[in-house]
């Protein structure tokens, strides 16, 4: 079983790529997920050598893109890959690990706020710019393109996309804030894309998406003016199960094509859902069933608080993708979800029970060290 940390450029490239590959293999890991193409952040960094902060650069690459594969979305190198460039370091230095590419897909602000018309739209025309939309063809174009410029770097053996659907309305945007409470349903309706592209989809399976949009206004508005609860339940009225369908069909379609243009010594992995818990991954284009029938396997953040919570996240994940589904399930040891290595070992096991054909642990940057000895316990 390949057992892998969650790593970035930025923190191999401070602390030494063999001092970490070193510490990684005495913790009994043999597998790296690196951030290839990643999102803005502010990171605390517990054992960094200098400063404790890192703030990534927002939607860019930590690779050398090839701009002839792309269309109109271009990617960006971040600037330390001019002095840095990970994965020749990882094959030069570590070529015993297992790498994959952690490939953050469609939640890039920076081409977001570049074209706001391929973002995904509100009910009342809004562009999320965090998120571009999988029903416009070319984002379609731009995330194959990306997933194959990545497979091309030396040493990718996998490449595992984060967000590659739809992202719900909160998804921590820089000073993202409300002053009311937002139930679900209300969130829901915010994060349902109703763009060119999606009502074109929309309609070409029977749906009448200008009335689903009309209606998601009128619950909207009333919410908005006096907290009014909506009227529709997006879980359970037909028309909009049969949206959410849809939707789930543009992702698992988009992730098919993004397969079959893979060279098949490269395994394709999906992180289908970043909610906790996993059941709620529906509200991001999510089949579970869908997409393990689609990509090599699945990639599922178990991020509950504590080893029984954790435990019955994974054992439904495991029910609904089905029992021929290859799931890798990706733990946290550290706060607020485990207290040390029992409580990793507890977790451990479980995955284990679940049917794990891998474990990962996030993220080797955010952690004390000592989690690393939990890690070697629990394996």
């Amino acid at each position: 079983m390949r057992r892998g940390m969650y790593v970035y450029a930025w923190d191999l490239w401070q602390e030494g790529t063999a001092a970490v590959a070193g510490r990684l293999r005495d913790a009994g890991l043999n597998a790296v997920s690196l951030a290839t193409a990643y999102h803005a952040g502010k990171f605390l960094r517990p054992h960094a050598p200098g400063g404790k902060v890192w703030f990534p650069e927002d939607g860019t690459v930590y690779f050398r893109p090839h701009p002839a594969r792309y269309g109109r979305l271009q990617p960006q190198a971040a600037a330390m890959v001019a002095e840095y460039d990970a994965l020749p370091a990882l094959a030069r230095e570590a070529d015993d690990f297992h790498v994959t590419s952690w490939t953050v897909g469609l939640h890039n602000s920076r081409l977001g706020a570049l074209h706001p018309d391929l973002c995904c739209q509100t009910p009342f025309g809004d562009s999320l710019i965090n998120a571009l939309c999988p029903s416009q063809p070319e984002v379609r174009q731009y995330l194959t393109a990306l997933c194959l410029d990545t497979a091309a770097q030396p040493g990718i053996g996998e490449i595992a996309i984060e967000a590659p659907g739809f992202q719900t309305y909160r998804h921590g945007h820089h000073h993202e804030f409300e002053l009311i409470k937002l139930p679900e349903a209300v969130e829901t309706l915010l994060g349902t894309c109703f763009c060119a592209a999606c009502l074109v989809r929309a309609k070409a399976v029977g749906l009448d998406c200008d009335a689903l949009a009309d209606q998601a206004r009128r619950d909207l508005a009333a919410f908005f003016a006096d907290g009014a609860a909506p009227v529709l339940n997006p879980q359970s009225d037909p028309d909009w199960r049969a949206l959410q369908a849809c939707r789930a069909d543009t992702v698992t379609s988009l992730v098919a094509e993004v397969r079959a243009a893979l060279d098949p010594v490269v395994s394709l992995a999906v992180i289908p859902s970043v909610q906790t818990p996993n059941a709620l991954c529906w509200r991001e284009g999510s089949d579970l069933a869908a997409l393990a029938k689609v990509a090599d396997r699945l990639e599922v953040p178990a991020y509950q608080t504590g080893p029984a919570a954790i435990a019955q996240d994974m054992d439904q994940v495991r029910a609904a993708a089905g029992e021929a589904a290859a799931i890798g399930f990706i733990l946290r040891p550290t706060w607020p979800h485990v207290t040390g290595p029992d409580d990793l070992a507890a977790c451990v096991a479980s995955a284990r029970a679940a049917g794990a054909a891998q474990l990962s642990f996030y993220n080797y940057g955010h952690m004390r060290l000592q989690s690393l000895d939990w890690i070697a316990a629990a394996l």
